[in-house]
């Protein structure tokens, strides 16, 4: 998925810099949908650049023509990007939430320690309701679409954090 963020990325800002691609995916939030790191994302830019979809180029200083590390699509960036596109937009897999696997075995453990995974469940929930919040109080300087994703994302985590709650009570009777 991270290489889908960066060449679209540099299909909006060509001639861009890599930290300026990774300042972009930070203040636009992409961490919500994507987990990256500051070198798994030098790493995939690395990738792109060695498969030949992305090079980097030349920017003219006086007579000196000088190579910095900015980036911009090749051809097969280009294709790429259009594949990666479809292929992600294309999938509907089933939730994946970790926690739900350990739900199927709640009568294997104590009731106090289902009570603890839940207390955890719900200051977890709590918070990624809080950070998205957070996210969206300038929605004016965020893209559209992604203001949306969120608020979509804040449906989910008030839905689940309602459940954990009822199940918290459930479990204390």
């Amino acid at each position: 998925m991270i290489p889908l963020l960066i060449l679209g990325l540099l299909k909006e800002k060509p001639a861009s810099y890599g930290y300026e691609l990774l300042s972009d995916m930070e203040a636009n939030y992409f961490q919500y949908f994507v987990k990256f790191t500051k070198g798994s994302f030098y790493y995939n830019l690395q990738q792109l650049e060695e498969k030949g979809m992305i090079q980097k180029i030349l920017i003219e200083q006086g007579l000196v023509e000088k190579e910095k590390n900015r980036y911009t699509l090749t051809e097969l960036g280009e294709k790429e990007f259009e594949r990666r596109f479809v292929q992600y937009g294309s999938k509907n897999e089933p939730i994946t939430f970790p926690f739900y696997t350990p739900m199927l075995f709640v009568d294997q453990v104590s009731t106090e320690e289902m009570e603890q995974l839940l207390k955890k469940q719900i200051q977890q929930t709590q918070e990624k309701i809080h950070l998205i919040e957070l996210a969206l109080t300038s929605p004016d300087q965020l893209r559209p679409n992604f203001v949306k994703m969120m608020e979509n994302s804040k449906r989910h985590h008030e839905v689940n954090l309602e459940w954990f709650q009822e199940q918290l009570t459930d479990y204390k009777q």
